[in-house]
C-alpha cells in the first residue's frame, strides 16, 4: 500500500518570496482589483506565451465561458459536447442558452464535426468545442463549418494551456478560447481564467461585460457581471510562471513512464493526442473496456483507491445523464454512442510534478495488477 496518498492533481505553487515580490506593488498602491498593473503584466506575459493579441483575465474559467458566449452574441441554441466537465455546458445554460449535445470522435474524444454539421439549423448561433486531455478538437474541420455556416466557434481550452497544433497555439483557433487557471490546472493563479482572442472587437466586448457593462465613468452600455481577476491572483500567476517549465518537464517524464509500462497491455488503450499536437502535458488518460456489462474502469479505480492512489473517472457522468442539466435543454433524446462508451471507459491517472519515477512505476504496475486480478 502507498505510504503517502497520491492524488490525481497537485497545484504548483510559487516560492513565498517570489509571490510577495510580485504582490508588493498592489500592497504599496492598495490597488487590489479592477485591472491593475499586475493583471496587465500577466496578460502581456501570457499573450507572448500564446502568441496571440489579447488575453483577458477572468475570475474563473466558468465566468470566462459565460462572458465569451455573450461577447460572441450566442443566442438560442449552441452546439456542444456532452463529454466535458459540468462547467462547460452549465455556463451556457446559466446565461440562458439551449445546449444541443452531439457525439464525439471515437478516438480523440473531442466533438465530432460531422455531428456538428448535422445539428445546425436556423436557431443555432454558436458552437462550443472542448479540447480534451490536451488534445485539440478537429479545429480545421470546425473552422470550415464556421465559415460556411457563418456561426462562430468558441473553444473551452481549459485542458490545453500553451500546447500547439501544427505549429500554431491551440488557443489561437476559433473566434475565442476560454481558459481555466484553477488550482488543479497545469498553470494556475489559485483561481482564475481568461478569454483569449485575436479580435479587438471581441476583446473590447469581453472587457466591458466583465466589468458590469461599464464602458466609461458615465456610461453603462450593457448588462454585465463582475468577472475580473484580482491583483492577488494575478501576482500568484506571475510567480507561478517560473515554476511552470520545471513542472511540465516532470509531467512529461511521468507520462513517458506510464506509456512505456501500459501501452503493451491488451486491455488498456491510452487516449491519444491528435497528430501535430506538441507541448501538451496536463493529463494522462486511459480507456478500459466494459466487460460483461461491468466497467473494468470502475474496478481499477477502486483498487487504486485502496492503495492510496486517487485517479479520476473523467468525464463521468455525461452531461446528457444529469437531470438538472437536461431539464434546461429542448433536445431530450441524444444519439451519443461514442460519448456514452467513453464515459464508462476513461480513467485519468495522477499526473503532476510531485510524482517520482518510483511513484509512476508503482501506479502503472498497480493498474495492470488490478486489471489482471
Amino acid at each position: 500500500m502507498a505510504v503517502t496518498p497520491i492524488y490525481v492533481a497537485r497545484p504548483i505553487v510559487p516560492k513565498v518570496d517570489d509571490f510577495i515580490a510580485h504582490l508588493a506593488p498592489a500592497l504599496e498602491t492598495r490597488r487590489l482589483a479592477n485591472g491593475g498593473a499586475i493583471s496587465a503584466d500577466l496578460e502581456l506575459r501570457l499573450s507572448e506565451l500564446f502568441r496571440t493579441r489579447y488575453v483577458n483575465l477572468m475570475s474563473n474559467g466558468t465566468v470566462a465561458i459565460e462572458i465569451a458566449a455573450k461577447a460572441l452574441n450566442f443566442r438560442k441554441k449552441v452546439i456542444t459536447t456532452p463529454f466535458t466537465f459540468a462547467a462547460s455546458v452549465g455556463a451556457l445554460i446559466w446565461v440562458g442558452l439551449d445546449p444541443i449535445l452531439v457525439d464525439i470522435d471515437e478516438e480523440y474524444l473531442t466533438i465530432c464535426p460531422d455531428a456538428v454539421s448535422s445539428a445546425i439549423d436556423q436557431e443555432v448561433s454558436g458552437i462550443l468545442g472542448v479540447h480534451v486531455y490536451g488534445c485539440p478538437c478537429d479545429v480545421d474541420a470546425l473552422d470550415a463549418i464556421s465559415k460556411s455556416s457563418k456561426i462562430p466557434v468558441l473553444y473551452d481550452g481549459a485542458h490545453v494551456f500553451d500546447a500547439t497544433y501544427n505549429g500554431r497555439p491551440v488557443v489561437g483557433y476559433g473566434a475565442a478560447t476560454t481558459m481555466s487557471f484553477h488550482a488543479t490546472k497545469q498553470f494556475n493563479t489559485g483561481e482564475g481564467g481568461a478569454v483569449v482572442t485575436s479580435s479587438l472587437e471581441v476583446n473590447s466586448r469581453v472587457s466591458i461585460l466583465k466589468n458590469f457593462g461599464i464602458e466609461s465613468e458615465d456610461l453603462i452600455s450593457q448588462l454585465g457581471i463582475n468577472g475580473k481577476m484580482s491583483e492577488i491572483n494575478a501576482a500568484f500567476g506571475l510567480a507561478n510562471l517560473s515554476a511552470l517549465f520545471e513542472e511540465r518537464a516532470r509531467r512529461t517524464t511521468v507520462s513517458q513512464i506510464y506509456r512505456d509500462n501500459l501501452s503493451e497491455h491488451n486491455r488498456i488503450r491510452i487516449v491519444p493526442l491528435r497528430p501535430g499536437t506538441v507541448g501538451s502535458s496536463g493529463y494522462f488518460a486511459i480507456r478500459l473496456p466494459v466487460e460483461s456489462g461491468r466497467p473494468l474502469r470502475d474496478k481499477v479505480y477502486l483498487a487504486l483507491r485502496d492503495l492510496g492512489i486517487y485517479s479520476r473517472k473523467y468525464f463521468y457522468p455525461l452531461i446528457s445523464d444529469i437531470p438538472s442539466y437536461t431539464a434546461h435543454m429542448s433536445q431530450l433524446t441524444f444519439d451519443l454512442p461514442n460519448a456514452q462508451r467513453a464515459a464508462m471507459e476513461v480513467l485519468a491517472l495522477p499526473l503532476h510534478g510531485g510524482i517520482s519515477d518510483e511513484d509512476a512505476l508503482f501506479i502503472a504496475t498497480s493498474v495492470k495488477r488490478a486489471i489482471d486480478d
